[in-house]
């Protein structure tokens, strides 16, 4: 019989090395770093790590953590060889009802090997797609030479004119984008947008100038979310148009304005996910010069 429980400060890092041992060692360190760093600054719910111990030896390790959007993120449950990870998902609802989660959401690694039948019957979880991390290199010839049709207006001039009702229209906006929208549907149509919103804003990478709302022909038809990444990169975080102006060339004008702004800003790279299921979003990302780096299985459980 398994004891599952919450690692003590001796037990940590053993135990997120063990959750992240399917990774290579260049790519599990550094994981591994940051968590212990995160730890350190007070950032990490050590009521969301746990571990599996069978006759005290550690046979299993998971990690879960809030997100701000409301919901709950994990990797899949590291296990040793001969051991179920059915009993820890018990402890995945536990925890994600003390944070009145609506979801929680949980990734595999592309050479992650786990039991997924386990995963869906007794974890009852669902597979939604794959997630493909893009990139591309951005040089000073990124800045833009031929006109925008779109106007992109950032956050901190709106705030100037309308500080009291921003929130509520860049939400709005934010839930109209989401219509027939091809990345994660079953997700984005039930995600909180306003803890979405405000998730993103309470990043501290968040930077107002960075977030624009799109407007075409006076009316505002869409949203760019970027985030300021890292001395280094930008992330292009979300973007969206409302279904009125789609199938009209836009997201590749939304894509150079993004890689523009990259440019303007001395980064050298940026970054997007995108879901693999979205084909032509995953066409137009790579016919614009990104490459994906990395894909990762997404699954979901959802609690009403």
């Amino acid at each position: 019989m398994l004891e599952i429980t919450n690692p003590n400060e001796s037990e940590l890092e053993t135990v997120v090395q063990f959750a992240f041992q399917h990774l290579a060692p260049h790519e599990s360190a550094p994981q591994v770093g940051t968590i212990m760093q995160q730890h350190r600054a007070g950032q990490i719910d050590l009521h969301g790590i746990f571990q599996a111990k069978h006759a005290g030896t550690l046979v299993g390790a998971m990690y879960v953590q809030p997100r701000t959007d409301g919901s709950v993120m994990l990797w899949v449950p590291a296990m040793a060889q001969g051991f179920s990870a059915a009993p820890m998902f018990e402890h995945i609802v536990q925890y994600a009802k003390t944070k009145n989660a609506f979801a929680a959401i949980a990734l595999a690694d592309r050479n992650q090997t786990f039991d997924e039948n386990t995963l869906c019957n007794e974890g009852r979880f669902r597979f939604l797609s794959d997630m493909i991390n893009l990139a591309v290199e951005i040089t000073p010839n990124d800045v833009a030479t031929e006109p925008y049709r779109l106007q992109f207006v950032p956050l901190s001039d709106y705030t100037e004119d309308y500080p009291q009702e921003i929130s509520g229209r860049l939400t709005c906006l934010v839930k109209e984008t989401y219509e027939h929208t091809l990345d994660f549907p079953d997700l984005m149509q039930i995600a909180p947008v306003d803890l979405v919103l405000q998730g993103y804003k309470t990043n501290a990478l968040f930077r107002p100038e960075l977030w624009f709302v799109i407007r075409h022909e006076g009316a505002e038809v869409g949203v760019l979310l970027l985030t300021d990444a890292s001395p280094e990169q930008f992330e292009l975080t979300y973007m969206g148009l409302v279904v009125s102006v789609r199938r009209q060339g836009f997201s590749r004008e939304i894509v150079r304005f993004a890689r523009e702004t990259a440019s303007r800003w001395n980064r050298v790279l940026l970054l997007t996910s995108v879901d693999g299921n979205n084909i032509p979003a995953c066409q137009s990302y790579i016919a614009q010069g990104f490459k994906a780096w990395d894909r990762k299985r997404v699954y979901a459980r959802f609690f009403p």
